[in-house]
């Protein structure tokens, strides 16, 4: 029966467009060691704010949008922070995008955090010492007026800043298990009491009365942490970016909700009762592509999350959005964050 609505929801929401056209160059492998989709589809309307009625095409991007902009120019820099382990102290880097008007206008900046997939590093999106397509997509919107000059940061949930290409998979889980709260007690804190947010003060007070002006956006592995972010530290972010994953969570503490999207579906709508936030409280953006590893897993779950629309209502705060063709791939990424990024920040 699910299957069944998934299908008939592609074939109303879905409208013909060009297939996914891959960039030479990937910047983020994929990550294929992780459990894939059985197949499935599904589509539904993205009547959000700021996004259009139609899915998403990778045509939509104009090529020059991911080459350097001559009108705008933000910079990258490194921030450390410190993390406790078992192992001893690790210092850990995330980088972050500061517009180019950032040191003239005095004004406070929103903050998006954004996570790569497995074996990938905040290097990936925003590097001090290159370009990436990321940092001209972001120049380029900017310069555009598409976008609202905004920080972002690009951070990682490794134990260390090093490429963990090998990492097994349970130390992954561990570790996205592990990230919300290094997020709100060391990222959150290390990054805005360096630069001008919204944040009050970087204490829990200033963070949490100041979480309209935060969102979180991850793809892949990433995507899962976002999920996790979702469940355990809402009362630090209002928008929420998963991108090609749904929630692996289950009633346990496990990780079988990735096989039972009703599982994993319960486990979110309980997660906002319990952290105490209603339907208002937040803002959902899912994507993800018909040709993607984990489209199967993630629409599946946006389909389960349907059954709880006190929480969870498409086009009023929750919103699941398509590439034809799209795949698993950081190219992709851009396509879905082109459209999204605009719609944050506007309530």
């Amino acid at each position: 029966m699910k299957k069944l609505l998934c299908i008939l929801l592609a074939l109303l929401f879905l409208p013909p467009c060009a297939a996914f056209a891959e960039a030479a160059e990937s910047v983020n492998p994929q990550d294929d060691e992780f459990p894939a989709s059985d197949g499935g589809s599904s589509g539904m309307p993205t009547g959000m704010p700021g996004l259009s009625s139609e899915n998403f095409s990778a045509d939509d991007i104009p090529a020059e949008y991911l080459e350097p902009c001559a009108d705008q120019h933000g910079r990258v820099e490194k921030i450390r922070y410190t993390v406790s382990t078992e192992e001893g102290n690790q210092v850990k880097i995330a980088t972050v995008y500061l517009p180019q008007e950032y040191d003239e206008s005095g004004e406070k900046y929103n903050v998006l955090y954004l996570l790569h997939a497995a074996s990938g590093k905040p290097q990936n999106y925003l590097n001090p010492e290159k370009e990436t397509a990321f940092r001209n997509l972001l120049d380029h919107m900017i310069a555009d007026g598409m976008l609202e000059p905004l920080i972002v940061v690009a951070a990682t949930y490794y134990p260390t800043e090093g490429f963990m290409k090998f990492m097994p998979l349970e130390r992954q889980v561990a570790a996205i298990s592990d990230f919300p709260e290094e997020l709100a007690a060391l990222i959150i804190p290390a990054v805005e009491s360096e630069y001008r947010t919204w944040a009050e003060s970087t204490d829990m007070e200033g963070i949490v009365a100041s979480r309209a002006h935060r969102g979180i956006a991850g793809f892949s592995l990433g995507g899962v942490a976002t999920w996790n972010v979702f469940r355990k530290e809402m009362r630090c972010f209002r928008w929420f970016l998963p991108i090609s994953e749904a929630s692996w969570a289950d009633e346990e503490g496990g990780t079988s909700g990735i096989w039972d999207s009703d599982v994993s579906a319960q486990v979110l709508y309980d997660a906002v009762l319990e952290q105490g936030f209603a339907r208002d409280d937040f803002r959902l953006f899912v994507a993800t592509g018909t040709d993607d590893e984990a489209f199967g897993i993630s629409t599946s779950q946006m389909v389960s999350l349907l059954e709880y629309a006190d929480i969870f209502m498409p086009g009023d705060n929750t919103s699941c959005s398509m590439m034809a063709g799209g795949t698993h791939t950081i190219t992709a990424v851009y396509t879905y964050l082109y459209h999204i990024m605009p719609a944050l920040f506007r309530d």
